[in-house]
């Protein structure tokens, strides 16, 4: 059966922060399912996204962002809507954006070690010589030119 949920994060915040509601985020696998929903495409593309985006500097698009937040608010919050948590993002509220953040480290796959990822470089081979074989090497050096296509043997008649 399932070993469980590998990815949770959770964390909590009030919005607005001068004495609002308290919410409770949750990252886990079943935030993806909601996340697809209101992206309408594979988790799995906005999950490279986001990679893609953070890998070149680049801050991830609200939407995607948006998405998964909603997923996770969800789950505690079923009066939450994709405004509020738009609204949410738009805000600045640092209580939010922090709680987003340890949620999100959270909800992350540990880093497998450089040594056990099994991606080195490959043994290399014997060393190849250029006198290795049977025969005399090329007495002109460079490109042989192409030689002049063959006629396939049919004649063209003329009508």
């Amino acid at each position: 059966m399932s070993a469980g949920n590998p990815l949770l994060g959770t964390a909590t915040f009030l919005y607005p922060a001068d004495g609002g509601q308290e919410y409770r985020l949750t990252l886990n696998n079943r935030v993806w399912i909601e996340a697809e929903d209101v992206l309408g495409y594979s988790i799995l593309d906005a999950v490279e996204e986001l990679r893609l985006a953070l890998k070149t500097g680049r801050n991830p698009r609200l939407k995607v962002m948006c998405a998964i937040v909603y997923g996770g608010l969800r789950q505690h919050h079923a009066d939450v809507t994709e405004t509020d948590v738009v609204d949410m993002f738009m805000s600045g509220e640092p209580d939010f954006k922090e709680a987003v953040l340890k949620a999100m480290r959270g909800a992350q796959l540990p880093d497998t070690p450089d040594d056990a990822s099994g991606n080195g470089a490959a043994p290399q081979g014997a060393p190849t010589s250029s006198s290795v074989g049977t025969g005399s090497g090329s007495s002109s050096p460079g490109v042989k030119p192409a030689t002049p296509r063959k006629a396939s043997g049919k004649k063209l008649r003329v009508r």
